[in-house]
């Protein structure tokens, strides 16, 4: 099987989060993040490009941020034109929505954080403590919670505030912490009805909780001590990988990649070994990768339903850059499925942004 590299270019190039796509809807461009040095935690310089998908070639600059390594700048596509990625001003995340043809930021920057990808034309982000004060300019942005921008108008509007998330933890059985509204993860349903986020919770410090939020109907639903680095599956189920602490470290041998209800019912098993996942746009395929201290960040691709992979890659060893630096492979599946992106690390300090063909295997 044959990595390619987006780019040549003699810093490190960075894919975001597993799950948020980094192809235009329409299959013409790729985005990602160039960074001279991944050991530079000064300046922390990161530069959005983009390229023609199928060629590689058609590179640009678009834009510089700071920010650090772990999920680069998250920059993912929000319809054939714009693209979102995350930048840190003034020591405090913020996101920017930029027309990818004129240059123009037609949204931003907005101090929150930022979530995998739009769905239905929305975008989801969180508001915490540190960001009440960060927004002049969206006096609605006033209660830790979580928000939706419409992409059309730039309308805001809040679906979940600081006492939401707090009654549902406690409902839930949980302790709520002094991280609690904190979310990350923050990610729509397909439909944009749901809303899940991550939590912090006294009671659950390995893996922590999942919530979820119905829109229509504000019911709630969380699940302790969660499967980690979960996806929706479709409207109503989540895809995450199961993994058990054995009271030191977390087992790599045992984790699974699974299928979810929102209350945390196990409804059946995806694939095998994984942690940072994705699935098929037909969720037939899986894939995940073993970055698990101390193992080779390989990355594995499965039959639905299958614990053994029907194809293994990427596998370089640095451990330094996987875990000091944060490099960690967030394999993501191209929209037509024929693609895996991954980052792919090739030294202790270097990482480049790959992927492999696979529509001869699947």
């Amino acid at each position: 099987m044959i990595i390619k590299k987006v780019c040549e270019y003699e810093g490190s190039s960075l894919w975001g989060m597993n799950g948020g796509q980094p192809e235009s809807p329409d299959g013409k461009w790729l985005v990602y993040g160039r960074k001279p040095d991944l050991e530079d935690k000064e300046k922390q310089e990161t530069q959005i490009w983009i390229c023609d998908r199928d060629t590689l070639s058609d590179q640009r600059h678009l834009f510089t941020v700071r920010c650090g390594n772990h999920n680069g700048p998250s920059a993912t596509f929000v319809d054939n034109e714009h693209i979102v990625f995350r930048d840190i001003i003034n020591g405090f995340s913020a996101f920017r929505i930029m027309n990818i043809y004129t240059g123009e930021i037609k949204y931003g920057p907005i101090w929150g954080k930022e979530s995998h990808c739009q769905e239905n034309g929305w975008y989801p982000f969180s508001i915490s403590e540190e960001f009440l004060d960060k927004n002049p300019t969206h006096p609605e942005l006033n209660i830790c919670g979580i928000y939706l921008l419409n992409l059309e108008n730039g309308r805001i509007k809040r679906v979940a505030d600081k006492d939401t998330i707090y009654n549902m933890v406690i409902k839930a059985g949980c302790e709520p912490n002094e991280h609690t509204t904190s979310m990350s993860h923050v990610q729509l349903n397909p439909s944009a009805t749901r809303v899940m986020m991550r939590l912090s919770v006294a009671n659950c410090p390995v893996f922590g909780a999942l919530g979820c939020i119905d829109l229509e109907t504000g019911e709630t639903h969380v699940i302790p001590d969660k499967p980690v680095h979960q996806l929706w599956f479709d409207d109503d189920t989540y895809m995450a990988t199961r993994q058990y602490h054995d009271g030191t470290k977390i087992e790599m041998e045992t984790s699974r990649i699974q299928r979810f209800t929102v209350d945390g019912e196990c409804l059946e098993t995806l694939g095998g070994i994984g942690n940072h996942i994705d699935g098929s746009a037909d969720r037939q395929y899986f894939v995940g990768d073993r970055a698990y201290p101390g193992y080779p960040a390989d990355i594995f691709l499965y039959k639905r339903g299958e614990t053994t992979p029907i194809a293994t890659f990427g596998g370089t060893n640095f451990q330094n850059c996987i875990w000091k630096l944060q490099i960690h492979p967030n394999p993501t599946f191209s929209r037509d499925a024929k693609r895996i992106y991954f980052n792919h690390p090739v030294s202790e300090n270097r990482t480049e942004a790959c992927f492999v063909e696979v529509d001869d295997i699947i």
